[in-house]
C-alpha cells in the first residue's frame, strides 16, 4: 500500500485505478489514507476496535479539503481507541430509520410476485390493524407491545384476524431482520413462547340432503 502526503496537488496528482482499488495511506497521520477507485477518491480512517480493524469512510476528496479529512480521521481513529466502532453505531442508525411502513414497502417491492389477494391482506394489515406503528421504527417493536396489539386486534376483529395481522408482521419483520446485521430477534415469537396464538377452527363445508343430487351431477358428470 503506497503512503505519502495527502495534500491537494499530492491527490489531484494520483490516477484514478484501472481497474479495482487503491489504497494510499498518509504520512502524516497514521490510520489516515485514500482509497482510489475507477472514477472515486475517498478519504478513510483505519483503527483497531477491540483488536479488530475498522475501516471507516470519511468522504470524497472533491468535496473535501485534505486538513478537514484529516481533523475527522484523528476524531474518529481517538473514538475507536476507545472502543467505539463508528460503522457499528452507523448501522444501528441506519435500523433506526427502517419503520413499518418503509418495511412493508420493501417487502412488496422484493416480493413482486406475490398474487394481488395476498398484497391486499398484508396491506390491510399495515394501514389497519397496524396503523398506530406505520411511523414507529421497527426495531422498537416489543414482545410486550405485540401481546398487546395482538389482543386488541381480537377483540376488535377476531381472534383469525389478529392471527393473520401477527403472521403477516413476523414476515415483513423476518425479511428485514435478515438484512440487517444489528436487528433485534422478531418480537412475534412471544405469541409462540406464551402459547397466545388463537386457535383457528377450519371451515367445514356441509352439503345437505337437498343440494345432494346437484353436487353429484356436478362431480359425476363429464364435462363436454
Amino acid at each position: 500500500m503506497p503512503s505519502l502526503r495527502l495534500t491537494r496537488r499530492n491527490i489531484d496528482e494520483i490516477p484514478f485505478a484501472e481497474s479495482g482499488q487503491v489504497f494510499y495511506r498518509d504520512t502524516m497521520l497514521s490510520g489516515f489514507g485514500l482509497r482510489v477507485g475507477t472514477k472515486s477518491k475517498v478519504y478513510f480512517a483505519e483503527g483497531q476496535v477491540n483488536r479488530r480493524t475498522r475501516r471507516v469512510t470519511i468522504g470524497r476528496a472533491d468535496v473535501f479539503a485534505p486538513d478537514v479529512a484529516r481533523k475527522r480521521a484523528l476524531a474518529m481513529l481517538g473514538e475507536m481507541a476507545d472502543g467505539h466502532d463508528p460503522n457499528a453505531e452507523k448501522r444501528k442508525e441506519q435500523v433506526e430509520r427502517i419503520t413499518l411502513e418503509m418495511a412493508f414497502q420493501r417487502f412488496f417491492e422484493a416480493r413482486s410476485t406475490l398474487s394481488p389477494h395476498t398484497v391486499n391482506g398484508y396491506q390491510r394489515t399495515e394501514r389497519l390493524y397496524l396503523k398506530a406503528w406505520r411511523k414507529k421504527a421497527l426495531s422498537d417493536i416489543t414482545k410486550q407491545m405485540v401481546l398487546t396489539k395482538h389482543r386488541d386486534i381480537a377483540k376488535a376483529h377476531g381472534e383469525t384476524t389478529a392471527n393473520n395481522a401477527m403472521r403477516h408482521l413476523r414476515s415483513v419483520y423476518n425479511f428485514i431482520a435478515a438484512t440487517q446485521d444489528e436487528f433485534p430477534p422478531n418480537p412475534v415469537q412471544i405469541l409462540s413462547q406464551a402459547r397466545a396464538w388463537y386457535k383457528e377452527r377450519r371451515r367445514q363445508t356441509v352439503v345437505t340432503a337437498v343440494d345432494i343430487p346437484a353436487w353429484w351431477k356436478a362431480v359425476m358428470c363429464p364435462v363436454p
